[in-house]
């Protein structure tokens, strides 16, 4: 089955043709995407149906004759009542009531009088009484699912109630926004001037009141864009006061300039608002518009198609020949002025009504000209260097595109033949690093230097980047390339070169920041560098880095920070909020990350050092683990050591053991024994000189200490018998072994004695006194090392 696309009514939610460009309820579909038809149920094909059967109205009037969609009861080319005077009859109050109810809020206090004419396809307007008092209102039913600006009604709120409508009450009920408003019983300013000429003095008090209204809604915020006598209401005729009604179009005036759908009503619309680029200047073309059409009794486009008005807007001035009045023409040349920057505004009409002879004449600047034929480009058709610039921006793939196979560039040579706009595009062309993206963005700024900011189709003004700060701050990989990408393509840089100040603002607060971040992010980059680059025990020498000198980025990452900058920037509590979670989270590094407080205290350091902190948080928590490693392999060759020094104190235990345990007769066993035990004590001396608290280490000195005392009673005993061994030396030396032979020999020999046997006694009792005490200590020492 082949997909069908419509486009649907943002307003009544009416399917319409892909070539319908205007809703049956009026609404421009212009700017509406189109979108796959879906199944509908019976109810709405029903509905459907009854609008398709509904009879086309078309306006009476000769010069007119337009068709218009069913219902309407002003001619939407003309502004015109559909139905002549006493050609049909008025429907009666009866059939009105059957058509709509009030909501339950108000049913109870009011009732319905009658239906007021509209042309809004959001609500519907009834003049309703109160039951109490007989008080005529009128309330405003929008439709289902239909809800007004928040923000417009709040800055209405600020509007002085002499200029617009006092709205008495509001609010939703039965699931219908409402409005409860004044009534003015003059009507409008269409039904005042209807059929009537006015004079020289009623067009000054008009152009006055008008001009007074329009400055008040502006101070507040506001754009009206849809101003026509029908929104305009008369409170009195003596003295004259005008009240502006009917914002339900309005936009919210936060920037110079603005994308938007296209005006409302045609007539009244200005050059730049048919291209979606509005700015406060529309409002006082409007007011031009129709001070012209007061002026002359009849629009100058009446009778006109909506093709004709377009193409008149877009290539030519209004004609103020006819106006004779001439200084009533020097306002209408200044309000009429196709440039809104050189269009006159609140001070020039007030110096025009002062009658002040310093005022200059307006001069139109702007080439009338346009295209010498219109640029194709997705569903627009563009006559001027607006329209072009602003279709760019809303089809920005297919600008991509007609920039990279050089249609654009062909089109602006062989057909426009704009020398100037070839040369941007051949320059961009030269320029290989150049992205298409910046490129389209260029050659949009150099057909339409004040067009609102746009990047890749969508817009850029300071709720737009914060809407993708805050996606990017909660994890979103696409919003914070985004972010990236305007930040080094220098998109808001481009804007601000152009002239735009409320980028241009962005743009000081965004690189101010970044700049701080650099140079915060140096500092402490090069602190925990020179911090990483010590060797630390158990890691091994990067051989690469050495020999070829491999470094590491040094840069900040700002490509992660753009988002955390304009938090930064824009939201007050964020500083410190990120100020408590660093405080926590370096809670516990600051032991393993020295270069922290050479930083200073995280409490008192500025917004950039925050940022360049938590950036660095992952290299600090490195840094820990690193050094938590270290420590760890430190505690395990720490371990080993104390299990081989426990060895080293057990085996030499064992060398005392077996030294002492054997015979000591020999001078070599001794130098055994001595040496054991030297062996020992430099091992315990090694065991006290560490302050290690592991338990390997315990366990080695308990070990060495267990037999301490033992070691010293071998040691002092070793040392007793070598003093022995060196005093017997003299006893066993060459000249007592001679006197021992003559003592044993010459002496019965020579002497004769028959009784000598006291000689060998005595040798033996020497002998005993001399050699026992170190067989004793022998024996001693033995004992000792067996206990070992």
């Amino acid at each position: 089955m082949s997909q069908i696309y419509i486009r649907r009514c943002p307003a009544c939610e009416t399917e319409n043709a892909p070539e319908v460009m205007r809703c049956v309820c009026g609404t421009l579909l212009s700017g509406v995407d189109l979108m796959e038809k879906r199944e509908q149920t019976e109810p709405a094909i029903e509905i459907q149906q009854a609008v398709a059967s509904a009879a086309e109205l078309i306006c009476s009037y000769e010069d007119c004759e337009q068709s218009n969609p069913p219902g309407s009861e002003l001619c939407l080319y003309c502004n015109r009542p559909l139905i002549k005077e006493g050609a049909a009859a008025t429907p009666d109050s009866s059939e009105i009531h059957s058509l709509l109810s009030l909501p339950q809020a108000l049913r109870e206090r009011y009732k319905i009088l009658h239906h007021l004419p509209t042309l809004g396809a959001e609500a519907e307007l009834l003049l309703v009484q109160e039951n109490a008092s007989a008080i005529q209102r009128v309330a405003k039913i929008y439709r289902h699912g239909i809800h007004g600006k928040s923000e417009v009604r709040e800055r209405l709120k600020a509007v002085p109630a002499e200029h617009c409508v006092v709205v008495l009450e509001a609010g939703v009920s039965d699931g219908h926004a409402y409005e409860l408003m004044e009534y003015c019983a003059l009507g409008s300013l269409r039904q005042f001037a209807q059929n009537k000429k006015i004079d020289a003095a009623m067009l000054e008090s008009i152009v006055r009141e008008l001009a007074t209204a329009i400055a008040s809604v502006h101070k507040a915020g506001l754009i009206h864009r849809d101003l026509k006598p029908e929104n305009i209401l008369l409170r009195t005729l003596q003295p004259l006061d005008l009240i502006l009604t009917d914002f339900g179009i309005s936009s919210v005036l936060d920037a110079t300039q603005r994308l938007t759908g296209t005006a409302r009503t045609l007539p009244y619309a200005s050059p730049e608002s048919l291209s979606g680029v509005i700015d406060a200047k529309a409002d006082y073309w409007a007011l031009g518009m129709i001070v012209l059409e007061l002026a002359l009794g009849q629009h100058p486009f009446a009778g006109l198609s909506e093709a004709v008005i377009l193409h008149h807007l877009t290539t030519r001035e209004l004609e103020l020949n006819a106006v004779a009045d001439t200084y009533l023409r020097k306002l209408l040349r200044g309000l009429l002025l196709r440039d809104p920057k050189k269009r006159w505004g609140d001070e020039q009409i007030m110096r025009w009504l002062a009658r002040d002879a310093s005022l200059p004449d307006a001069v139109e600047t702007m080439a009338m000209g346009g295209f010498r034929e219109p640029y194709h480009l997705g569903q627009y058709l563009c006559h001027t260097r607006e329209q072009l610039a602003v279709a760019l921006t809303r089809n920005w793939d297919d600008g991509v595109r007609d920039i990279s196979n050089a249609q654009l560039l062909a089109w602006f040579r062989d057909v426009q033949k704009d020398q100037n706009a070839v040369r941007v595009l051949l320059d961009m062309r030269q320029d290989k690093k150049l992205s298409v993206d910046v490129q389209l963005l260029r050659i949009i700024l150099h057909l339409a230097p004040g067009i609102p900011p746009v990047w890749r189709g969508e817009t850029i003004e300071l709720p737009a980047i914060l809407s993708y700060a805050n996606r990017s701050l909660k994890g979103e990989e696409a919003a914070s390339n985004w972010l990236n990408q305007l930040y080094n393509y220098g998109v808001l840089e481009t804007y601000a070169d152009a002239g735009n100040k409320e980028v241009a603002s962005i743009v000081q607060k965004w690189q101010h920041c970044c700049k701080q971040i650099q140079q915060a992010w140096q500092e402490a980059f090069g602190l925990m560098k020179d911090y990483a680059s010590k060797q630390l025990p158990g890691e091994y020498t990067n051989v690469d880095k050495l020999m070829y000198g491999l470094e590491t980025d040094d840069s900040a990452p700002l490509h992660k920070l753009h988002a955390r900058v304009l938090a930064l920037a824009y939201d007050e509590r964020w500083p410190e909020r990120l100020r408590k979670r660093l405080v926590i989270a370096y809670a516990g590094l600051k032991a393993y990350c020295p270069w922290l407080s050479v930083l200073g205290e995280i409490e008192q350091m500025p917004v950039a050092s925050l940022l360049v902190l938590e950036a660095m948080l992952p290299e600090a928590q490195k840094a820990v683990e690193r050094q938590q490693k270290a420590e760890a392999w430190q505690r395990t060759s720490d371990q080993d050591a104390a299990v081989a020094m426990k060895q080293e104190v057990m085996r030499s235990i064992k060398a005392i053991r077996v030294a002492a345990t054997d015979s000591l007769l020999p001078a070599s066993a001794a130098d055994n024994l001595y040496a054991a035990l030297d062996e020992y004590y430099a091992l315990l001396e090694k065991l006290r000189a560490s302050a290690s608290t592991e338990l390997a280490w315990q366990d080695a000195r308990k070990a060495a200490l267990r037999v301490e005392h033992l070691a010293a009673k071998i040691s002092r005993l070793l040392d007793k018998l070598a003093a022995r061994r060196m005093e017997n030396q003299g006893w066993i030396g060459e000249e007592m072994q001679i006197f021992v032979v003559i003592a044993l020999v010459g002496v019965p020999l020579f002497l004769r004695l028959i009784n000598f046997y006291w000689i060998p006694a005595l040798i033996i009792a020497v002998a005993i006194w001399r050699f026992l005490p170190n067989f004793l200590t022998m024996r001693k020492i033995r004992e000792l090392a067996e206990q070992l």
